[in-house]
């Protein structure tokens, strides 16, 4: 309940993503309850913007991100599906209408692409304002994503 009752009035949530974050039992309910419209007496919620924050490990992003360069130069990133909740990855890539970055490659723009951005910690810490704003900005163009609001 306290949980709930600090979460309700936020627009944006940054969720930290960590190798060992699926084993945590309260993840990704706060990303559903951040997701969805909560009315409360006469008032009702909106849908939460968010950011994943990857941290970094021993050094680096591997153990989550990998990069491909294709041939006419445009670089692209993946991420490893398994260490992300259902919930994330459903939230990723779900622009819609896709706006890509590159036709060639069908590749979209990290930022704009995916309802739920990630961004490595170095990143997000050299400009978090640049990360909340883009997060915020997509809680007011929600209909522009294909959400996934349940685990």
């Amino acid at each position: 309940k306290n949980l709930r009752d600090m979460m309700y009035d936020t627009s944006v949530t940054i969720v930290l993503v960590s190798p060992n974050m699926t084993k945590s039992k309260w993840i990704d309910w706060e990303i559903e309850y951040c997701l969805k419209e909560i009315s409360r007496k006469n008032r009702s919620s909106r849908t939460n913007g968010i950011v994943g924050v990857v941290m970094k490990h021993k050094g680096n992003y591997d153990w989550l991100i990998t990069s491909h360069k294709y041939d006419d130069g445009c670089t692209s990133t993946s991420h490893n599906s398994n260490k992300l909740y259902d919930i994330i990855n459903s939230n990723r890539i779900n622009q819609n209408p896709k706006v890509y970055s590159c036709k060639n490659c069908k590749t979209v723009n990290a930022l704009s692409g995916s309802y739920i951005s990630l961004i490595n910690e170095d990143d997000f810490l050299n400009d978090p304002q640049k990360y909340i704003e883009n997060a915020y900005s997509k809680s007011e163009d929600v209909d522009n994503y294909t959400l996934v609001k349940q685990r």
